[in-house]
C-alpha cells in the first residue's frame, strides 16, 4: 500500500516553482514579441503614411500650380486646412514646422496623426517676409519657374540661403542657414512624425529632435542621420528635384518668361511662329519641348537689335536670381536675359 501511494504523489514545491518560473518567461518573451510587432507595425504604417503625405504634396503642386502652406492651429484644434486655403504668404505658423493640411489634401489621416498619436509636423519653400514671393504664391504657368529659380541655388550658403534647408554635423552653427559648402541643401517640402514621444523606439531623447534644435528656425537634420542615437523622427523630404521631375516634366507644363529689368526685349518661339514683346510684367511662354530665341533692345525680334540667343525649356533651369538684387528675392521669375544664364 505504500509503494502505491509514493507512486501516486503530486509535483513537489520545486517542480511547480520551475515549471511557474518556465510560464513566466514565455509569457515575458511573448509580451516583448507582441510589443515589438505593435511598434513595427507603427512604424510601417507611419511611413507609408509620410510617402502618402508626399505624394498629396506633389499631386496638389500638380493641379494647383504652387505648394499648399500648413496648417496653422495647434493641435487637438487642428483643422487640416492650408492656411491660407488660396495661393499667398503662408499665415499663422510663427515657429514652423507647423501641421500637415490633411483636410487639404484629401487624406485619411483622423486629426492629422501618425502612428504614435502625434500630430505629423510640415514645412515647405515659403518666405515669410517675402509678400508675394516663394512656392506657395505660384500659378500654373509660373510654378516651373520658381521650382527652376530655386533649384539653382539649393546650395547657397550664408545669407543666401532658401528655406527649409537641411545640414549634415559639419555646419554646427544651427542658424537656419548652410554654413558653408557641401554642409546641407534647400528643399521644398519636409514631412515629420515624432514617432515615439518618449523617444525609445530610436533610445534617443523626446521631442521634436528632427529640428537642429528647438530654437532655429527652418533648418532640419539631413534624412541621413535618421534612427541614430541622437535622431528620434522619420522625417520625408521633398526635393526641388523631386517635384520637377513630377510637376514639370508633362506636355502640359509651361514657363512664363518674363524681361529681367524695364526695357525692349522679344522672343520668337519658332514651332508656334510669333514674335513675343516681354516686359517685367508680361511674359512669354515656353511648353516643354520647345525652343526660344531671345533679344534685347527691341520689341519685334530683328535680329540685327542684338545678338539672337538660343534656348531650350530645358537650358531654362540655368538661369539666375535677378543680378541686380544680391540676395535672393525668392519671386520665381525666369529672367530672359542672356547676361543672366
Amino acid at each position: 500500500m505504500n509503494q502505491i501511494l509514493r507512486e501516486k504523489k503530486g509535483f513537489s514545491l520545486i517542480e511547480i516553482a520551475i515549471v511557474l518560473v518556465i510560464i513566466g518567461l514565455i509569457m515575458s518573451a511573448g509580451v516583448t514579441i507582441f510589443r515589438s510587432s505593435i511598434q513595427s507595425t507603427r512604424l510601417s504604417t507611419t511611413k507609408t503614411n509620410l510617402d502618402n503625405i508626399k505624394t498629396a504634396v506633389i499631386n496638389f503642386a500638380m493641379a494647383t500650380g504652387r505648394l499648399p502652406c500648413p496648417n496653422s492651429t495647434t493641435p487637438p484644434n487642428n483643422t487640416g486646412q492650408s492656411n491660407p486655403a488660396t495661393a499667398g504668404t503662408c499665415a499663422g505658423c510663427a515657429n514652423p514646422p507647423c501641421y500637415v493640411p490633411f483636410q487639404t489634401l484629401q487624406i485619411n489621416l483622423p486629426g492629422g496623426r501618425d502612428s504614435f498619436g502625434n500630430v505629423f509636423r510640415y514645412d515647405i519653400g515659403y518666405d515669410t517676409a517675402g509678400g508675394t514671393r516663394g512656392l506657395t504664391n505660384t500659378t500654373q504657368d509660373t510654378f516651373c519657374g520658381v521650382l527652376f529659380e530655386y533649384m539653382s541655388h539649393a546650395t547657397d550658403t550664408g545669407a543666401q540661403t532658401v528655406v527649409p534647408c537641411v545640414t549634415n554635423t559639419n555646419d554646427a552653427a544651427d542658424d537656419g542657414q548652410i554654413g558653408a559648402a557641401g554642409q546641407g541643401y534647400a528643399i521644398a517640402a519636409i514631412i515629420i512624425s515624432q514617432t515615439d514621444t518618449a523617444g525609445s523606439i530610436f533610445n534617443a531623447p523626446a521631442g521634436l529632435n528632427l529640428k537642429n534644435v528647438a530654437s532655429t528656425p527652418r533648418e532640419y537634420e539631413m534624412a541621413g542621420r535618421q534612427n541614430d542615437s541622437t535622431y528620434g523622427n522619420l522625417g520625408a523630404e521633398l526635393t526641388y528635384g523631386d517635384l520637377y521631375n513630377k510637376a514639370c516634366n508633362s506636355q502640359n507644363t509651361r514657363l512664363a518668361v518674363f524681361a529681367p529689368v524695364a526695357g525692349n526685349f522679344s522672343v520668337r518661339i519658332p514651332s508656334a511662329g510669333s514674335c513675343y514683346s516681354v516686359t517685367t510684367a508680361v511674359p512669354a511662354y515656353l511648353t516643354i519641348g520647345q525652343a526660344m530665341d531671345y533679344y534685347a533692345g527691341c520689341t519685334d525680334c530683328i535680329t540685327s537689335c542684338s545678338p539672337s540667343i538660343t534656348y531650350t525649356y530645358q537650358q531654362l533651369s540655368n538661369f539666375d536670381w535677378n543680378p541686380a538684387i544680391p540676395v535672393n528675392p525668392r519671386d520665381g521669375r525666369v529672367n530672359a536675359n542672356n547676361t543672366d544664364h
